[in-house]
């Protein structure tokens, strides 16, 4: 910034503050002046009343906010609680459906309920939901350990909105998820037997 710039800031604050302190010097001085004029009874009445009204009014603006903060925080929770609910139901549908392509438009739905997570989830919420996204990277959707994880994941959600998770396991999650069971097929094996000689082997 130029010198004549902080220069021109400068004598700006200390105009600002000049005509603020000459401002609250007038405004003492008019009510000294003002209770001065009255009765002592009625100026002490008036001085009680006029502290009662500014406690009122600190008291209720107080209220206010506090409100606000109350109302903003249950809008918070809400839409976190919905948005665990929609990530937990499209990935029951994949559970339950293993062996199957997932549909496009739940996919699509599934990419953009998991960009909001970033933003509204829990700390532990997304820590065990990066691991269930890296696991089914790696090993597919089939693993074995993919509903473990889904599990976990749930866990962590029900601990984030204040859910009783005491009681429960993983085992308790995955149960009621209803996992498509996926059974690996059977490899064929080699005829147990003596071994083939050909026609065109000799003797």
């Amino acid at each position: 910034m130029k010198p004549v710039g902080i220069l021109f800031g400068v004598i700006f604050g200390i105009v600002l503050l000049g005509a603020l302190a000459a401002g609250g010097y007038l405004a003492i001085k008019f009510g000294l002046d003002l209770f001065g004029t009255l009765e002592p009874q009625v100026a002490t009445l008036t001085a009680i009343a006029s502290v009662v009204a500014l406690l009122c009014a600190t008291i209720f603006a107080g209220g206010f906010k506090w409100t606000g903060r109350k109302e903003a925080e249950v809008q918070v929770r809400a839409d976190k609680s919905n948005l665990y609910e929609r990530i937990s139901l499209i990935w029951g549908e994949k559970l339950s459906h293993r062996t199957k392509a997932m549909d496009q438009a739940a996919g699509d739905e599934l990419q953009k309920l998991e960009r909001l997570l970033t933003l509204r989830g829990n700390s532990r919420v997304i820590k065990a939901y990066i691991a269930l996204q890296t696991l089914e990277k790696n090993a597919g959707l089939q693993s074995p350990e993919i509903p473990s994880q889904a599990a976990k994941v749930l866990l962590e959600m029900r601990k984030d909105l204040g859910q009783d998770v005491l009681s429960l396991n993983e085992t308790d999650l995955v149960s009621m998820l209803k996992v498509e069971v996926v059974r690996e097929a059977p490899t064929s094996m080699p005829p147990v037997g003596r071994p083939q000689v050909s026609l065109s082997q000799g003797v």
